[in-house]
């Protein structure tokens, strides 16, 4: 019976979407919680983003999460299915560690003694091989973006912005040291639905992600070998959204609804995202 060590941030739905899933396979199965990078981390990476970027794409990004954080009081959640009482009950029952840092020698001794066959990123940070090289098989992540062409973050909005709602799905894919470039396992674009608004349909990117990794994960369970492509290189890696690009991710969404009529035979129009 293969073993799973699920890793995750701030303790993310889809994580524990996975972890459900695992449970009712009956596999043996644990819980690496990232709790969050100092604040000091996170000033580094917006100086980083700062040097590489522009000081402009950095002021763009903090009014997007300054948005974000006044609309997170009524968010459209892809997992609703996951709530609190389903987290702690799973980590009540389930080997659990939880630290700020993923590579801090507490942690990665925690992975060492839990020995796992796969390390599953749900919403993880980049990993370094200290942690999932510890993974007998490998690890595997969940990309929301069509590799190898979308690398990086918020793929389906820089896709969007760019109007190229054909380039809207994810990818499943073992993790190397390089950031999305391992061989892909699974990958898949998702149509807009009728009326959809952004943060709807974004929702629904996770949602049918998260369920193909799932699938992955049953085969494996099963004893399939994994069907891998090896990536050919090329491709972009996408710096987070800023506001700029959701605002032009939203535009695009409206123009396609507008275009295509839903099925009651009306106007698709997305209510307000």
């Amino acid at each position: 019976m293969p073993s799973f060590l699920v890793v995750t941030t701030r303790d993310l739905p889809e994580a524990y979407f996975l972890a459900r899933f695992l449970e009712s396979r009956r596999q043996r199965l644990g819980i690496l919680n990232i709790t969050g990078r100092p604040p000091t981390a996170a000033l580094h990476v917006l100086r980083r983003l700062g040097r590489n970027r522009g000081w402009a794409y950095v002021a763009d990004l903090l009014a997007a999460r300054a948005l974000g954080a006044l609309r997170a009081s009524a968010p459209i959640h892809a997992f609703a299915d996951v709530d609190a009482a389903t987290v702690a009950g799973m980590k009540a029952r389930l080997p659990c560690h939880e630290h700020t840092d993923p590579h801090a020698p507490e942690t990665l001794a925690f992975v060492e003694r839990f020995a796992p066959d796969w390390i599953l990123l749900a919403g993880a940070p980049v990993l370094r091989p200290s942690l999932y090289g510890l993974a007998r098989e490998g690890a595997l992540n969940r990309h929301l973006g069509l590799l190898p062409r979308y690398r990086g973050s918020d793929c389906p909005i820089w896709a969007l912005a760019a109007d190229a709602l054909d380039d809207v799905g994810f990818s499943i894919h073992l993790v190397t040291e390089r950031v999305d470039a391992g061989d892909v396992v699974a990958r898949r674009h998702v149509p807009v639905p009728p009326a959809a608004g952004l943060d709807g349909y974004l929702a629904v990117v996770q949602r049918q992600a998260s369920e193909a990794f799932a699938d992955v994960l049953d085969g494996i369970v099963r004893g399939v070998p994994l069907t891998r492509q090896v990536q050919d290189g090329g491709g972009t890696y996408y710096p987070p959204a800023p506001l700029s690009a959701q605002r032009r991710a939203r535009r695009n969404l409206r123009r396609r609804a507008a275009r295509c009529p839903d099925p009651r035979g009306q106007t698709s129009e997305p209510r307000p995202a």
